[in-house]
């Protein structure tokens, strides 16, 4: 006890500050009251206190005394039965007991699957995952001092079936024919099974989904009671059932007039279609001596007494409905029928005469001849035989002769014509043999006649509503709607004759189009990345736009033909929207003859295309199309020029085209996607380009697109609000804009249907000038105020990069930026050598454009829209280079405010010895290398350039730069190390004296970052570009890096960059240097601070930043443990902090070594997921620190796996971190128990020490039996020690000879115990 301690050592000081005499003396000297403020570690001054350390396993610490600990009781979990269902979360069952609380909890048998008991408040949570039957568990709760139990029962059932409910409660068939019911909703649980009361009648059966098919044999109703089954119950609804003939669908007696004679035996039997017939009726009666059979609806017999024409209704009736036709029977005596002339008209010329033309008949004999009106003059009629003869004389049109022929039986007649012409129609023509138009806007289809006058023009079949046929042959109106590509016949007819030519006209309404493709169709998300599907031809229309509002699938109408083209080409197949087929039907229409090209990928649409009625084509290629009705075709295809014309003439003879593919990834790899893309060398007539840009792949389909989204309309707008003064409101302007600045970016200036209206729009309004100012400054172009005027500088961006050298503009906006050429600059030609074998970085440096065209500077600058000549040899020309002019390719369009036009600068591939370009804006002039490239040196001659300010370490004197190169002319200039490059505005270098100072300082400090990441040699030189305006953030990473034109007196200024460094370049550097296996979840703007850190510790002698100081750091780490270390909130600083108490241990050297291990991984060892990145870096950083780092990064919320943790097992742990016991508590790790030195009553037991984990003490249990990870179960206990790491051993006495005994060691800290064991040792027999 505490008290005890104290007296000794109060004795023993007594003792030796007086020495031996010291207390026992006869000196007596006065007893001096000690203060315990001034001397509080005096003796006298401890009091006594009582802690909970002072408190027994066995006692309870009451916050003043320690008292006896009462031992649980009365277990309880308020039932002794518990059902739950599969699946669904159960309610948490929540202890009641009486007495102190347990400390151990255990349930035997285990609980169900899925369910679990919380050891530390005997809570039992979770959701069963599988059926369970009755079971009885008991829960069995103790502490120190003693225990108690509860039982109950468990089963888990199946979650019952709460409703069944079927489309309709009743549902009709047809006899014979199938009747398919489809599945019901089933809410709730699983259907095991059906049934179905009364049974279904003969033929039909009701299926396991609940659906019921077949073919109904009978005729009648009922309903029936369909009930699903589970072992959770059952649900049922009633169905109603009627079946009824098919409905007679059609019925004909051969015609609906007879004409009977009396004593004439006659028979009509009719033909039915549809339905049997049950019964015939007819309305009147029939005449005497005919009959209505009922077996088959005839009308036999022989009339007996004559009958007027009279009409008759004749039903025939089933179950399921009635048909009726009408039919006419008249009842006369024997006539003269039949009368006919062979010919019956003659069209002759003028003089041309006719022989005896005598006619024919049948019946009785005529008695008499008639003819009305008389013949033409020159002919004669013989009213005894009823013959012609004649002349023609007279010039005129068809005239129309009757001719009687009569008895006492009634009469016959029939008609005979004569025409007589003069020279027949000739040389009529129209414009053109087709004629696409609007609908709802006016049209006129001009017929120029160069032959005979036309007395009438005819059309047929009739022209679509709104246009009418003029009496001159011209076609005019405004078609009303839609129409689909119809041949129209017209015929010219004058005395001479007619003639007929035929024109093919449809009326496209592109809004009713997208209507019907879209009617009912829903949000889609197909997966997989699109290119936007640009509408750009007269008839072309989006569909399908994305979350953006960019197509992502558009149509057009091509010749006669239609198209659709899908912007991935997964989606053209995809089964889980009606879409695809909708656009099968709507290109290739209803029952069509479909083909999938050869190779595309598309077979496994067959299924659907036959369900919806369509036959299918495989394998076909545009070089044979010509039994289907359309095909089914990728985008990225290899067809030749023949196959493209091929299928060009298709779709203009009629075919469809459905295409689908991107560009996107395409351009990666190849360049001028508008050309050689292999869908785009159609889209100039097909009207859908495939943009090099993607879209989103939630397609709304649901909303049909806005009006101004179709690109025609949009561009119309356009120029009526700036042309015209119809001024569009902002919304509608906003639409517009969307639609033209997708296109005016990637479709070139040879796609002149698009562009023509755009440039003289362009040329109208002017050009647009953007006031320079800097990053704060509020000063600029407000993008979205007036978004016309936005879509107006898209266009002058689109120009700027399109035209052809000679034709480009000088900007005016050049003066505000990038600046100015002095108009007495000297245009000069020089001689350039670059290295032309540029490896690039490995694309793994993902935050670096590892990949792009390395820039080799020509000190060079293009003047504002000037033509710069380059000459290069021929296998230069083949080499794929290309010249840039203009450093500043940060594109700005997601900014709210420009501080410069978007894009200024522009490139030229070099394909020819000579090429000539320019730059509207002016700009310095690189040439480009692809990444990758072995060409070795390249020369190039460049001619109409002017001398820009350019300082290369070792090759440039400061003498040479202060009185020569420091004043070219060129408004940028450039500052070159062998590590780095950096592009500023000339005015802010032209003063420095000593650039190879400030050039070293920042070659050493590129250096130091290549050194310190260990990719080493550095294949690239790295760039800084300084601008007014970049695309993100104060300054971003990248090829160049891009910082804002405000940094620039900084970091030229050695004075002030070699004593305060610059830890933003440093960190986006830094970010260049940022290999993407390695850089792990939450660390994109960490791993990159190690170079900030590193540099401005090394290199600068500074901190740097703040964020990093050991208060700041304390703070970030408290915050960060105390809420449990969660690693998803793992980054930027707080993951710092976990690298740099790493470097404060061991330096940078194992981080630059565990980083280069990434750079020669084998592919199958490359980390994919967030667990292989974390498990990945903890392993090489720790054989690289020669220290297990395991426990000190699962300390940090690291996801280590065990596998790793074994695999670092044979280094030591590093257990002096500074984490411990400050901001996290680790466990022991104790391994290799076993015994040794064993005898008949003793042993050793020995262990070693792995981790000896935070203020951790050990205790040894053991007994007969293993008594598993419960204190008290256990007979026996030896108090261990504190956990120390190493060897060490503990001699067990007193034991029984040839026995064997179990062990366990627990190790424990303040927030619990680890358990190691069991381990068994028997001892000797006597």
């Amino acid at each position: 006890m505490r008290t005890r301690c104290h007296v000794a050592v109060l004795l023993t000081l007594l003792m030796v500050s007086s020495g031996c005499m010291g207390l026992f003396g006869d000196n007596e000297s006065e007893v001096q009251e000690i203060d315990c403020q001034q001397q509080p570690n005096d003796p006298s001054c401890f009091v006594d206190q009582i802690t909970a350390e002072d408190c027994t396993l066995s006692q309870v610490f009451t916050g003043e005394l320690c008292r006896q600990m009462i031992g649980p009781s009365e277990l309880s979990y308020g039932e002794t039965s518990f059902t739950f269902v599969k699946g669904v979360e159960i309610q948490t069952l929540t202890p009641s007991f009486i007495g102190d609380g347990p400390d151990n909890w255990l349930i035997t048998p285990g609980l169900p699957s899925g369910l679990n008991l919380n050891t530390v408040n005997g809570e039992i949570s979770g959701q069963a995952d599988e059926i369970y039957s009755d079971t009885t568990h008991t829960v069995i709760a103790s502490n120190v001092v003693g225990s108690t139990s509860f039982s109950f029962q468990i089963s888990v059932i199946s979650e019952p079936i709460q409703s069944v409910t079927y489309a309709s409660n009743e549902f009709m068939c047809n006899k014979g024919q199938s009747c398919q019911i489809s599945a019901p909703i089933v809410l709730g649980g699983i259907v095991d099974s059906w049934s179905i009361d009364p049974l279904l009648q003969s033929g039909l059966s009701i299926q396991n989904d609940g659906s019921i098919i077949g073919y109904p044999t009978l005729v009648g109703h009922q309903n029936y009671t369909i009930t699903a089954h589970n072992e959770g119950g059952s649900s049922d609804t009633i169905l109603h059932l009627i079946v009824v003939h098919p409905p007679p669908m059609g019925m004909s007696y051969g015609g609906n007039r007879f004409d009977l004679t009396i004593g004439e035996e006659f028979q009509s039997i009719p033909t039915t279609s549809g339905g049997e017939i049950v019964s015939w009726s007819i309305v009147p009666t029939l005449p005497d001596g005919l009959d209505l059979i009922q077996m088959d609806g005839s009308i036999r017999g022989a009339p007996t007494t004559p009958q007027t024409l009279t009409l008759y209704q004749i039903s025939a009736t089933n179950t399921g409905g009635t048909i009726d036709v009408d039919v006419l029977i008249s009842v006369s005596d024997l006539s003269p029928e039949n009368l006919r002339y062979s010919p019956n008209q003659v069209q002759l010329l003028a003089g041309e005469s006719i022989e005896e033309i005598i006619p024919s008949y049948d019946g009785g004999t005529v008695d008499t001849w008639y003819i009305e009106p008389p013949l033409p003059s020159g002919f004669v009629f013989d009213y005894q035989t009823g013959s012609i003869l004649g002349t023609a004389q007279e010039v005129q049109e068809w005239s129309i002769h009757t001719i009687f022929a009569n008895n006492t039986g009634g009469s016959v007649s029939t008609d005979f014509s004569i025409k007589i012409t003069s020279s027949p129609p000739d040389l009529i023509s129209w414009p053109a043999s087709e004629f696409a138009l609007r609908s709802n806007e006016s049209a006129l289809i001009i017929a120029t006649n160069e032959g005979p006058i036309i007395d009438s023009w005819t059309i047929s079949p009739a022209l679509p509503g709104g246009l009418n046929l003029l009496s001159n042959g011209t076609i005019e109106g405004i078609p009303n709607h839609g129409s689909d590509w119809t041949e129209y016949t017209i015929t010219a007819t004058n005395t001479g004759g007619s003639v007929s030519l035929n024109l093919w006209i449809a009326v496209h309404d592109t809004r009713a189009d997208q209507h019907t493709l879209l009617r009912e169709i829903g949000e889609t998300n197909w997966g997989g990345t699109p290119s936007l599907i640009l509408p750009i031809g007269e008839w072309a229309f989006p569909v399908g736009l994305d979350s953006e509002g960019h197509p992502v699938v558009s149509a057009s109408h091509v010749g006669r033909g239609k198209m659709i083209g899908y912007g991935h080409e997964g989606w053209l197949d995809s089964t889980n929207s009606a879409f695809p087929l909708r656009a099968v039907e709507w290109v290739c229409g209803e029952n069509a003859e479909v083909g999938l090209a050869f190779a595309a990928g598309f077979d496994d649409f067959e299924d659907e295309l036959r369900a919806e009625g369509h036959n299918v084509h495989f394998s076909v290629t545009p070089d044979d199309l010509s039994n289907i009705d359309c095909l089914l075709d990728e985008f990225w295809n290899g067809h030749d020029d023949s196959d493209n014309e091929a299928l060009l003439d298709f779709m203009n003879e009629g075919g469809g085209l459905i295409m689908a593919g991107h560009s996107w990834y395409w351009s990666y790899s190849n360049s001028d996607v508008a050309h050689n893309y292999p869908g785009n060398k159609i889209a100039k007539t097909t009207g859908l380009f495939v943009s090099n840009d993607y879209g989103g792949n939630d397609v709304y389909f649901q909303n049909v697109p806005d009006n101004y989204s179709t690109l025609r309309n949009a561009i119309q707008a356009v120029l009526d609000d700036r042309v015209d003064g119809i001024q569009m409101d902002n919304n509608d302007a906003a639409i517009a804009y969307s639609a033209i600045s997708s296109c005016a970016s990637v479709v070139t200036l040879d796609f002149t249907k698009f562009w023509a209206p755009l440039r003289d729009l362009v040329n109208q309004t002017g050009y647009t000038i953007i006031p320079y100012s800097t990053l704060w400054s509020s000063v600029g172009y407000d993008l979205g105020e007036d978004p016309v005027a936005d879509i107006i500088l898209r266009l002058e961006e689109g120009l700027m990069n399109g035209l052809p050298a000679n034709e480009l503009p000088v900007h005016p906006s050049h003066v505000e930026f990038p600046g100015e050429v002095p108009s007495n600059a000297s245009r000069i030609s020089r001689d350039i050598t670059v290295n032309g074998t540029q490896p690039g970085l490995p694309s793994e440096f993902g935050y670096a454009n590892a990949r792009s065209a390395i820039r080799m500077s020509t000190g060079l600058y293009a003047p504002p829209g000037e033509v710069v000549s380059v000459t290069v040899d021929q296998n230069a020309s083949d080499l794929g280079v290309s010249i840039l002019i203009g450093a500043h390719t940060d594109q700005l369009w997601k900014k709210d405010i420009l501080k410069r036009h978007s894009r200024i600068h522009r490139s030229w591939l070099i394909d020819n010895t000579n090429t000539d370009v320019a730059n509207a804006f002016g700009g310095p002039i690189y040439v480009q290398i692809p990444a990758g490239s072995e060409f070795g040196n390249i020369s190039l001659t460049i001619s109409g350039a002017v001398d820009a300010p350019m300082f290369v370490l070792g090759e440039t004197s400061d003498f040479e730069w202060i009185y020569s190169e420091s004043e070219h002319p060129a408004p940028w200039a450039e500052l070159i190390s062998n590590n780095f490059i950096m592009t500023v505005p000339s005015y802010e270098i032209r003063d420095i004296t000593s650039p190879t100072q400030l050039m070293e300082w920042w070659d050493l400090a590129l250096s130091m970052e290549h050194e310190l990441y260990g990719f080493e040699p550095w294949p690239r030189v790295e760039r800084a570009v300084f601008d007014a305006q970049i695309s993100v953030g104060w300054m971003h990473s990248g090829y160049p890096f891009m910082a804002h034109d405000l940094s620039v007196p900084d970091v030229v200024n050695y004075t002030h960059i070699s004593e305060n460094g610059d830890w933003g370049m440093f960190h986006e550097l830094g970010h260049n240097h940022q290999w993407m296996p390695s850089t792990l979840p939450g660390t994109t703007e960490t791993g990159c601070n190690f170079a900030s850190v590193y540099l401005m510790e090394e290199l600068v002698g500074v901190d740097g930043h703040s964020a990093v100081d050991p208060d700041q750091r304390h703070t970030r780490m408290r915050s960060y443990f105390d809420d449990g270390s969660n690693i998803a909130n793992w980054s930027v600083w707080t993951a710092l902090d976990t690298f740099l108490i790493i470097k404060e241990e061991w330096g940078w050297a194992p981080i630059t070594e565990a980083l280069s291990v990434y750079y020669d991984l084998p592919e199958e060892y490359v980390p994919e997921t967030d667990e292989e990145e974390f498990n990945s870096w903890v392993y090489y950083l720790s054989n690289a620190t020669g220290y297990n780092l395991a426990p000190y990064h699962i300390a940090w919320g690291f996801p280590i796996t065990e596998n790793v943790s074994l695999a670092l097992q044979h280094l030591p742990v590093w257990v002096d971190d500074p984490l411990r016991g400050e901001y996290f508590v680790y466990d022991s790790y104790l391994r290799n128990i076993h015994d040794f030195n064993t005898t008949e009553n003793s042993t050793n037991i020995k262990w070693e020490t792995y981790d000896n984990g935070t203020n951790t003490s050990l205790t040894l249990f053991w007994s007969l039996y293993d008594m598993g990870n419960q204190s008290l179960l256990w007979s026996n206990s030896e108090d261990l020690g504190a956990a120390v790491v190493g060897w060490d051993n503990y001699e067990l006495s007193s034991l029984s000879s040839n026995t064997t005994y179990y062990g366990r060691i627990k190790a424990s800290h303040e927030q619990g115990d680890v358990w190691f064991g069991p381990f068994n040792w028997t001892t000797l027999s006597n």
